[in-house]
C-alpha cells in the first residue's frame, strides 16, 4: 500500500493544503454477514510535507518538536458494493470507513524524535480493484 493524500483540501484558516506519503503493509479479513465486508490494519511509515495543525498544536502543548516522520496505522471496515446492490458491475468496488493515525509511538522510538501524540483522520473511500 502506498498512498499519497492531501491533507485539508478544503480552505482553512489555520492551514493550506500538503501533501503525505505513506508506504504501509495492510491486511484484510473478509467476511459474509449477510453481504460481503472486510477489516483491514495497516502499519508503516508517514512523511507529510508540513506539520498539520492539530499536531503542531499538540506538540506546542507538550512543549516536543514535531516529526514529518511518524510512525503510520490505518484501521478500516468496508462493504462490497456488488453484494449490497446485486450488481455483477459493482463487485469489485468496496465502501469503507478508514481511521487513519500517524504518531510517534508514545516517546518509544527515537526515529520519531521520541514524541508523544500525533493525529487521527477520519476518512470514507470508494475502493475499486482492478
Amino acid at each position: 500500500m502506498v498512498t499519497t493524500n492531501l491533507k485539508n483540501a478544503d480552505s482553512s484558516d489555520v492551514q493550506n493544503p500538503f501533501a503525505e506519503y505513506v508506504v504501509a503493509i495492510k491486511a484484510y479479513y473478509t467476511f459474509q454477514w449477510p453481504v460481503r465486508w472486510r477489516l483491514g490494519a495497516a502499519e508503516g511509515l508517514s512523511y507529510s510535507e508540513k506539520i498539520s495543525y492539530i499536531e503542531q498544536s499538540e506538540m506546542d502543548r507538550k512543549g516536543y518538536k514535531p516529526s514529518k516522520l511518524l510512525n503510520f496505522l490505518d484501521f478500516s471496515v468496508d462493504v462490497n458494493l456488488g453484494d449490497t446492490f446485486k450488481s455483477k458491475s459493482l463487485d469489485k468496488v468496496w465502501l469503507g470507513y478508514s481511521l487513519h493515525h500517524r504518531s510517534g509511538i508514545f516517546s518509544t522510538s527515537s526515529a520519531f524524535g521520541r514524541i508523544k501524540g500525533g493525529s487521527n483522520y477520519n476518512t470514507l473511500y470508494l475502493q475499486w480493484h482492478f
